[in-house]
């Protein structure tokens, strides 16, 4: 297998880690390849261990918005029909994003919480109960708009440094496990380490070194220096990760979250060398500590085709493809003691920006291969998946988008009367805003949020879905690009989109919408440069070409007895 395996996946805007470290030094008390690693000893549960999980064929579910936007953008009215549309597609799960930074903005002084995040995260469980779907919930989700939230590199730089920031998200992860007390179709839950992605270690962390030393003295580095990832002691660095994520976050959390699991890095790391002026990669690193959880506990992975692959822009077939998949979860079952799997991320597509060079499985190939995935699966110790793009999302920085957090995120300046009086309750408990002639909407877009769409090869798009209650025109501009008018001529629940040209400042990004007549409410916004695609159902929900192959996976797996063909494929 190839080393080139670490390329892996980022579903969100991939910030660097420059940028964001540089934040931390700067802004640190801000509150709001294939050489085998070291052999490593699961630790005794603390807890009772789970009880058995039932085989979960779950679809994550983003309410049609960016994963990082989901808790507040979603909106109320489409989660029944689109639960019994996952129902009906043949899963038999969600799983939802629990964004640290929604659920807990403020972690210093400790701490304060966003109680609309919890009601809102209540009345999905609701729901997937009504649709009878479990309910696997991804625990402190990095990615997070809020606007009292802060950098995101900083909080996480934080929790892997701090030891009071870390109390500060063991009380989040408490209080999460107290609202799930009652909740039985929470079938899962899990970390993630692409949550808690150690870049540095901070002079704040020497204590926790000084432990991981006495824990691990095999791996530690022989000085009282901390190691660092591309240094000769990167050995160490990974390890002290591992031992860091799974002793200090996944630990402490075993006996407040039901049927924890932990999802571990399956790629390894590059080393990099100078040689002869050029920069090589010497060995790779991997993460075997972050499968030793501890017995009895499910392990979470992940899976896309670039895995093991040579990752130069290949295209594979359902053979290749087949081999590399068993090989990782072979791979997987021998360094976790064979634990149970549940994989996480099922990408058989995947069209994230920057990994364009990433191997990808031919489309004439998929259906087969995941027809002969259920087998593979089944001889390897996995209890389910879950696909991560069931409904292409575009990927839009504006925040609280379908106001269901009200004007949070938003400046009204209306030609008269109060702002307030704008908003429009609706039944199901989220608002709409009213625009009348005049009326000016605004948001500021802070580069932090990741990716700005800006004047470049993307082709830019602004949507505006509302009731129009009298013909009405929008002007919309993003920061200094020229604006454009959104015409909505008729009455009735309308979605406009046009071209946009933005030109965000080095830091931001300003969004401004002026209702230059008419009276429309509006429902939605978005403006965005890129649509994460699945293959299964289009951003406006049109069924897509890989709908009825998903479906006959999501079916094989479930069955009792495994399809017959079973016997036939080699493990």
């Amino acid at each position: 297998m190839s080393g080139n395996a670490f390329l892996t996946r980022v579903k969100l805007p991939a910030l660097s880690v420059l940028v964001l470290l540089g934040a931390a030094c700067s802004e640190a008390d801000r509150d709001t390849g294939r050489a085998p690693g070291p052999a490593v000893t699961p630790a005794a549960a603390t807890t009772t261990t789970p009880s058995t999980v039932q085989p979960l064929v779950a679809a994550h579910y983003f309410g049609r918005q960016w994963p990082a936007n989901f808790i507040a953008g979603f909106r109320r009215s489409g989660v029944r029909k689109d639960f019994a549309r996952i129902s009906g597609d043949g899963f038999n799960a969600v799983v939802l994003l629990v964004s640290w930074g929604d659920f807990q903005p403020v972690f210093a002084p400790c701490c304060r919480y966003d109680e609309r995040a919890f009601e809102r995260l209540h009345f999905l469980l609701d729901e997937a109960d009504r649709a009878k779907l479990k309910v696997v919930l991804r625990v402190g989700y990095a990615w997070s708009f809020h606007p009292d939230a802060g950098n995101v590199g900083i909080r996480v730089d934080r929790l892997l440094n701090d030891r009071a920031v870390r109390a500060a998200y063991q009380q989040f992860v408490a209080r999460l496990g107290h609202e799930l007390a009652d909740r039985p179709g929470v079938a899962l839950t899990f970390m993630s380490w692409e949550d808690q992605w150690l870049h540095r270690i901070d002079k704040r962390a020497r204590a926790d070194y000084g432990e991981f030393r006495i824990a691990r003295p095999s791996v530690a580095t022989s000085s009282w220096g901390l190691p660092t990832p591309q240094g000769d002691d990167a050995e160490a660095f990974n390890a002290y990760w591992d031992w860091l994520v799974v002793e200090k976050l996944f630990r402490p959390a075993l006996s407040a979250l039901p049927n924890l699991s932990y999802e571990a890095r399956i790629d390894k790391d590059p080393h990099f060398v100078e040689k002869a002026g050029r920069t090589e990669v010497d060995r790779w690193i991997g993460h075997a500590g972050m499968a030793a959880l501890p017995p009895g506990r499910p392990l979470t992975i992940y899976w896309a085709p670039f895995w093991g692959a040579r990752n130069e822009g290949e295209q594979l077939g359902a053979d290749q493809s087949l081999h590399l998949l068993t090989v990782l979860l072979k791979e997987t079952a021998q360094s976790s003691g064979l634990s149970a799997l549940f994989i996480d991320q099922f990408n058989v597509v995947d069209n994230t920006l920057g990994y364009e060079r990433n191997a990808v499985l031919q489309r004439k190939e998929i259906p087969g291969f995941l027809s002969r995935a259920v087998c593979v699966m089944k001889a390897n110790h996995v209890l389910g998946y879950g696909f991560w793009t069931t409904v292409d999302y575009r990927e839009s920085p504006i925040y609280n988008p379908a106001f269901g957090y009200g004007l949070d995120g938003w400046s009204l300046q209306r030609a008269s009367g109060d702002a307030r009086a704008a908003l429009e309750p609706l039944p199901d408990g989220d608002f709409q805003l009213r625009l009348g002639a005049d009326d000016q909407l605004s948001q500021e877009i802070p580069a932090q949020r990741g990716r700005l769409p800006k004047e470049d090869a993307l082709p830019d798009t602004t949507c505006i879905e509302a009731i129009v209650r009298k013909a009405a025109r929008l002007s919309v501009r993003a920061g200094d690009g020229p604006a454009v008018a959104l015409e909505f001529p008729s009455t009735g629940r309308r979605q406009v989109c046009a071209a946009i040209v933005p030109r965000p400042t080095a830091d931001r990004l300003d969004l401004r919408i002026v209702a230059e007549r008419g009276d429309i409410a509006l429902r939605s916004l978005q403006l965005f440069d890129h649509v994460q695609y699945g293959g299964l159902y289009d951003a406006d929900g049109r069924p897509g070409p890989l709908l009825q192959a998903m479906r006959t996976m999501n079916r094989d797996f479930l069955a009792q007895p495994a399809p017959a063909r079973c016997a036939k494929e080699p493990e």
